[in-house]
């Protein structure tokens, strides 16, 4: 969802975006993530675009066959996000099962956020995670906006010893997933 709180925000379209959010402030993490990506040799990349932006990442399982491999990773925030912001963003990215961290203070909300995890193995299940915060003004109120994504993933490239890795049509769709929380000022 584009805008999300502990009660849901009302979204209107339109040139000049309009919300409500109330709640409480609390970290974007997409936790509704259920699926997985399976790099492959025949399907070395992802992509994902939704209301908060555009997510990629990419393997040269070709180049890895049998051996760990870096993920290049990217993510762009989309337009709607972009015409809220009022400042540049705080992002931070980790990983839940390898040694990982990549920490930006002062980003454009415009940049196109980039970095590699290294060290993937084969069929291994992977959840990559991101968050950026940001100040912004809507409608003339102003606040704290946090988004963040998840992208869970694994690698297989037809040759090392294989694991049971779904890969159906479902797991594609859930396999990244991104949430934006709005915190206004009293």
């Amino acid at each position: 969802m584009l805008f999300t709180s502990k009660k849901r925000a009302a979204v209107v379209g339109s040139a000049i975006l309009s919300m409500a959010v109330f709640g409480s402030f609390s970290q974007a993490h997409a936790a509704v993530t259920k699926g997985s990506h399976t790099f492959k040799v025949s399907a070395p990349s992802y992509k994902k675009t939704d209301r908060n932006g555009t997510f990629n990442a990419q393997i040269n399982m070709g180049q890895y066959v049998g051996k760990k491999a870096p993920m290049a990773w990217s993510f762009t925030t989309s337009p709607a996000v972009r015409a809220i912001a009022a400042s540049k963003m705080q992002c931070n990215a980790g990983h839940m099962q390898l040694k990982y961290h990549d920490k930006h203070p002062d980003l454009k909300v415009n940049y196109v956020w980039h970095s590699t995890v290294p060290g993937n193995a084969h069929n291994k299940k992977y959840t990559l995670y991101g968050n950026c915060t940001f100040r912004v003004k809507v409608g003339g109120k102003t606040g704290t906006a946090n988004l963040g994504f998840t992208f869970n993933y694994s690698l297989f490239d037809g040759i090392s010893k294989s694991a049971a890795l779904s890969n159906g049509a479902e797991d594609e769709a859930t396999a990244y997933s991104s949430d934006l929380q709005v915190d206004y000022d009293q």
